[in-house]
């Protein structure tokens, strides 16, 4: 595997869910409309992506270590949130401690991440640029989810 591109550590969000989100996405956002639906463990935040340099046989190995002690996440979204500065809104998770704990175990795996400049948010990005009105920011804001899902 090349990773010498950014490669992050991602969960993806099953359906229906997904599908909810990529409608949002595609009501505020063109720049997405292709992107997976998922929450980034390593890669954007935190311990950032995979080191370019890394053997990719010793951060499978590592890897797989992290996952075999890792138990299925029931999760659901929590609100909106907008990255200050930004016009970056995501949605935040309504408990974020299972994805803290294994983005934990991944900083202490011995699998080598460059680095990051931001701390380490669990969320599921819905837009990312261009400006907004007012009224599609409150509508942003005021959007919920609904439900539980299981990542496995």
């Amino acid at each position: 595997m090349n990773l010498r591109n950014p490669t992050y550590i991602c969960l993806d969000i099953p359906e229906p869910f997904r599908t909810k989100v990529r409608e949002v996405r595609e009501a505020f956002c063109d720049r997405l409309t292709n992107f997976p639906i998922e929450i980034t463990i390593a890669g954007s935040s935190g311990i950032g992506a995979i080191a370019g340099d890394a053997d990719w046989a010793t951060v499978e190995t590592r890897l797989l270590a992290v996952c075999s002690k890792t138990a299925p996440i029931v999760a659901r979204f929590g609100g909106v949130v907008r990255f200050p500065g930004t016009d970056t809104f995501v949605l935040s998770m309504g408990d974020p401690m299972p994805f803290v704990t294994i983005h934990e175990r991944l900083k202490h795996s011995g699998i080598p991440f460059e680095p990051s400049n931001f701390p380490f948010f669990p969320h599921c990005s819905l837009r990312m640029s261009g400006e907004l009105s007012p009224a599609d920011i409150s509508r942003l804001f005021s959007l919920r989810i609904e439900g539980e899902f299981e990542i496995d």
